[in-house]
């Protein structure tokens, strides 16, 4: 039998603090629009929460005789006594002070919504804590079995006060602050090879004999730590992290010494394929005005060009012509504005328009993962950019061009979670295993299907069509696929230049061959769920983890991400107690969870990891483990649907969560697009989004053009 021993796969826990004194926040918000750092022990929260935690029912007393909190400060609301009517019955025994169960201490949330005016935002972080809450009430995980029943009335007027007051602002739609981003890594190099013109990483591998290396900036660049929004571009988790500013002067550097070999950059650059030795200042100046309207995405002023060409003129004194310009473009490249997305801002409250320069560039790092282009800095000048019919025109032009890769390389390979294959830190010192960047690229290929064919984002889940690596073919089983045409495409085949036919393979041993789209046949494979990637990376090494497969699914699929419980006894305490000596894993799993506690989870993750117990740690079918047990892959959902095999299992699941798969979906791009996680007060949009999704038949394109028309996107807000 398989060795059972492992982490918990759920390991997060939600902390909620008292709001900081203004002095505090006003040092956060200002760490967050300078990128500086505060040291916030120098800070330290002086709010009355911390008193009202020492006496309990004091704010209960002035929430219950409507009664106003912080003199003349605010009243407290009306409606709030809906929240205060539920929370104080059924909750707040277990859910208050130091020692709040699961640290979450509804007293002091209730207090600090209560001291928000109408017209104020209720505070980011406690905006979500309430939405957790709101989540288990309407699960029926709590208040707990046993302890207490909440009657319809009550769970209705507690979410229609949610509604009013945590999603709508003054009954008003919000979008929330928008805050300031910073370019990823990806976005930088991306950047600097479009303005440039060079390349600064290394050519497409085409040997299947060589591994695949990182390039030398691409080793030389720190780790990006995700952020809450799943992805290493969350705006708040990079404002926490210093600029690596060190390591990005290295990569400017480098890729400027690429122009000294490139007469294409140096004629995109200077209009010379060959420098004269002297420039009138006024060529200079032409050609400073240039590079900093494109690097500086159209935020240059008359102080950048004048730096810029003193810049030139000061090392002009000592060298050429070439050495002098590269030095004027080192300058822009170091400019604040050239790392940060800066955008206006009026200190205002409500959502207001983005200006066309500011959209352009939000357009160009969502699709491209890059810095906009000539085209569409020309249409922000003209200011027709928002026109309906040239911004869908853009959106078009944008996801012909081969950037759009970066939608499957950082959008979905981050959702998933596939990258790991390809960006291990324990991979073999010689690069990248062909069988690792097989099933990446199994995965790659299959995205950028979903976007250039405009396909419906269900497929993610279960498709009739796949692509497969040569390399995993004796993993799949040759008898589960069979060729089939291409797809009728929306937009250009951005991969085609990775495959070498013909003549190109003519004298060349060991070619790596990209995967191939093929049509199912079999009833195992189909969708992202049963590929050898997702298979391979919700495993251990040796042996599979229905728990772990399990949560991946209801978290990165349904959207259903779930808390670390507590107390969870150790697997030798649940075999000593099994009547059996040699038990199945099905066996130890529900012993193992068979408190009542355990289960308000497993019921929904056991199924779903039972069901794809056929797939190996490879991904490869199976029937028994090695103990020669039966395998067997069946169980019941929620709402009493049952399966019998994976493919029973993925169609179940688009039955019963078809909508959680959907808004899931809609959210994680949203998310990705806006650099920031999702508030209860996104709501609004995402259910318009949805919407309109359906109504196009769940079309990808119509999740990426929603987006774009949608206000978190077209608009900013401000504190306040």
């Amino acid at each position: 039998m398989e060795d059972m021993q492992e982490s918990h796969p759920l390991s997060h826990q939600i902390i909620f603090k008292p709001e900081p004194h203004p002095l505090e926040a006003f040092s956060s918000s200002l760490r967050i629009q300078s990128g500086h750092e505060i040291d916030e022990k120098s800070h330290p929260p002086t709010h009355p929460g911390h008193v009202l935690m020492r006496r309990p029912w004091s704010l209960l007393i002035l929430i219950a005789f409507g009664l106003p909190l912080h003199g003349d400060r605010t009243t407290v609301i009306a409606s709030d006594h809906a929240a205060h009517a539920l929370i104080s019955q059924n909750c707040l025994d277990c859910h208050q002070g130091e020692d709040a169960e699961s640290g979450i201490d509804l007293e002091t949330l209730l207090h600090r919504t209560a001291s928000t005016l109408a017209a104020d935002q209720i505070p980011e972080d406690a905006s979500a804590a309430w939405a957790v809450v709101e989540k288990v009430i309407k699960q029926g995980r709590m208040p707990p079995s046993g302890e207490g029943e909440v009657d319809q009335s009550t769970r209705q007027k507690f979410f229609d006060w949610f509604h009013e007051r945590i999603v709508l602002r003054n009954g008003e739609t919000q979008i929330g602050p928008t805050p300031l981003r910073r370019l990823t890594h990806y976005e930088f190099l991306n950047s600097l090879e479009d303005l440039l013109g060079v390349s600064v990483r290394p050519e497409y591998n085409f040997l299947s004999s060589v591994n695949v290396e990182r390039g030398f900036v691409e080793k030389l660049l720190p780790v990006e730590v995700p952020g809450e929004n799943g992805f290493v571009n969350d705006a708040h988790t990079m404002s926490e992290q210093p600029l690596p500013l060190l390591e990005y002067i290295k990569c400017v550097d480098f890729a400027l010494s690429k122009i000294n070999t490139s007469e294409s950059s140096l004629e995109k650059q200077f209009g010379f394929r060959k420098l004269p030795n002297e420039l009138p200042e006024s060529k200079i100046r032409i050609i400073a005005e240039s590079f900093l309207h494109r690097a500086l995405r159209g935020k240059n002023t008359e102080k950048h060009t004048t730096q810029a060409v003193a810049a030139f003129q000061s090392a002009a004194r000592h060298a050429g012509s070439l050495p002098a310009f590269k030095s004027m473009l080192r300058t822009i490249l170091l400019s604040p504005e050239f790392f940060y997305r800066l955008e206006d801002t009026r200190s205002q409250a409500s959502p207001y328009a983005v200006s066309d320069v500011e959209l352009a560039t939000r357009l160009s790092f969502f699709l491209h993962g890059s810095t906009p282009d000539q085209e569409l800095l020309s249409l922000a000048a003209k200011g027709t950019l928002k026109q309906h019919d040239v911004l869908d025109q853009q959106i078009t032009r944008l996801l012909n061009h081969p950037r759009r890769i970066s939608l499957s390389e950082r959008f979905a390979a981050q959702w998933l979670g596939f990258e790991d294959l390809i960006s291990e830190s324990d991979l073999d010192e010689r690069g990248v295993p062909t069988i690792n960047r097989a099933q990446y690229d199994e995965l790659l290929y299959f995205f950028d299907e979903l976007f250039r064919s405009d396909r419906s984002l269900l497929e993610i889940v279960e498709s009739d069509w796949a692509y497969v690596s040569k390399y995993n073919q004796n993993t799949y089983g040759k008898d589960q696929f069979k060729p089939r045409q291409a797809f009728d495409s929306s937009y250009t085949n951005v991969l085609a230049s990775r495959r070498r036919t013909g003549n190109q393979r003519k004298g060349i041993e060991n070619i790596y061959d990209p995967p191939t789209l093929f049509a199912v046949t079999g009833e195992r494979y189909g969708g992202v769920i049963t590929s050898a990637a997702i298979m391979r990376t919700t495993s251990a090494p040796e042996r599979t983890s229905p728990v772990r497969r399990g949560v991946w699914l209801l978290d990165k699929i349904i959207g259903e991400k779930l808390e670390a419980p507590k107390n969870v006894p150790p697997i030798d305490a649940t075999l000593g107690s099994l009547p059996t000596p040699n038990p199945g894993k099905l066996d130890i799993i529900k012993a193992h969870t068979d408190m009542e506690s355990c289960q308000l989870c497993h019921k929904d993750i056991d199924p779903i990891g039972f069901g794809l117990e056929n797939f190996d740690p490879s991904g490869r079918w199976r029937t028994t483990y090695r103990d020669k047990s039966a395998i067997v892959s069946e169980g019941v959902l929620p709402g009493g649907t049952t399966f019998s095999s994976p493919k029973q299992l993925k169609r179940q699941l688009l039955d019963t969560y078809r909508e959680k798969i959907v808004r899931n979906f809609i959210q994680r791009l949203l998310a990705y697009a806006i650099g920031r996680s999702l508030y209860p007060h996104d709501r609004v949009t995402v259910d318009q989004i949805y919407q309109r999704v359906v109504e196009g038949d769940y079309r990808c394109g119509v999740v990426i053009r929603e987006i774009v028309r949608s206000q978190q996107f077209l608009c900013r807000q401000d504190n306040g």
